[in-house]
């Protein structure tokens, strides 16, 4: 059963209008850290770079995956957004320790900052970087590429609300010392944000069982089933953040084939009704084949020469 792709002609405006943007963002906010000696902004302006190529990946992955499959790819190119959402999210936690890094080096010798302009620049970006976010937010559901997008552009919002609020202190009271303090403060928050995200995508790319399924539920599902006498070497895996896939091997009564596949037709359609899973396929066997375990573990061979 080949996916369906959710993705509408507004995902890929919306995004392109997002990377636009987070361009903008960042040569605005470096220039201003640079111009009112603010480790804040900086940071700011860095981590909207990372996210102006995380979002171009992203851009690209949106219309890698509806390429079409082929003889050499013959699930096609669905897997693409899980390598985009690892490599955006793994750039987002490498920011995060650049960034505490910087600020425990500035916090031991604080530096004059310019509050007032810090906060013009902070404001500009705050509002920016909120446009961008509201532009993702209703393609956020759609998969992990999307999600990682708008995770990057959210955390980036967070952190220029973050950038206001001291700017604004540092303004009014020369209170320096926040400056370094909220650039850890953001490096922290960015590591815990996309660290889920960098956990998912490995669970998918090591062929795990997909979030929100049991797999002896599963197992104890179709042996229950009519027609079914025992159920082995069951695997259920993640193709992608939307495409579950399953292969299992049912004994079943010595029947005709067109019998056989009456008991297919409707596992297929109730496994994916109750568990999600849209790429079943089944082995249907008159008897078992070997170790009958739910879970068999598999050993290569070795070939003799």
């Amino acid at each position: 059963m080949a996916e369906e792709h959710s993705h509408t002609p507004s995902t890929g405006k919306h995004l392109a209008v997002a990377i636009i943007l987070n361009a903008v963002i960042f040569i605005v906010e470096f220039v201003g850290g640079v111009l009112t000696n603010s480790l804040a902004l900086i940071s700011d302006s860095l981590h909207n770079l990372s996210d102006f190529f995380a979002l171009i990946l992203s851009y690209i992955a949106l219309r890698v995956v509806q390429w079409k499959s082929n003889p050499e790819k013959s699930y096609g190119y669905v897997r693409v957004e899980i390598f985009v959402a690892f490599i955006n999210a793994t750039t987002l936690v490498l920011i995060g320790m650049y960034l505490i890094y910087q600020g425990v080096q500035r916090f031991a010798h604080p530096e004059p900052i310019a509050g007032g302009w810090m906060l013009i620049i902070a404001i500009v970006g705050f509002v920016v970087n909120t446009a961008a976010t509201l532009l993702l937010k209703t393609h956020s559901h759609h998969d992990l590429n999307m999600k990682s997008a708008y995770l990057h552009l959210l955390t980036d919002a967070v952190e220029s609300l973050a950038v206001v609020v001291v700017a604004g202190i540092i303004a009014w009271k020369d209170w320096r010392i926040l400056d370094p303090i909220v650039s850890i403060a953001i490096g922290l928050f960015i590591i815990r944000s996309a660290w889920s995200i960098v956990a998912e995508t490995v669970h998918i790319l090591t062929e795990g069982t997909p979030k929100g399924i049991d797999l002896d539920e599963v197992a104890a599902y179709l042996q229950s089933f009519p027609g079914v006498e025992s159920v082995h070497h069951l695997h259920i895996w993640g193709l992608s953040s939307k495409m579950r896939a399953l292969s299992v091997h049912l004994v079943v009564q010595d029947q005709l084939i067109s019998s056989g596949n009456k008991i297919s037709s409707k596992l297929e359609h109730e496994l994916e009704h109750r568990f999600g899973i849209n790429h079943p396929t089944f082995q249907l066997e008159s008897s078992g084949c070997g170790n009958q375990g739910i879970v068999v573990e598999f050993h290569p061979t070795h070939e003799k020469h």
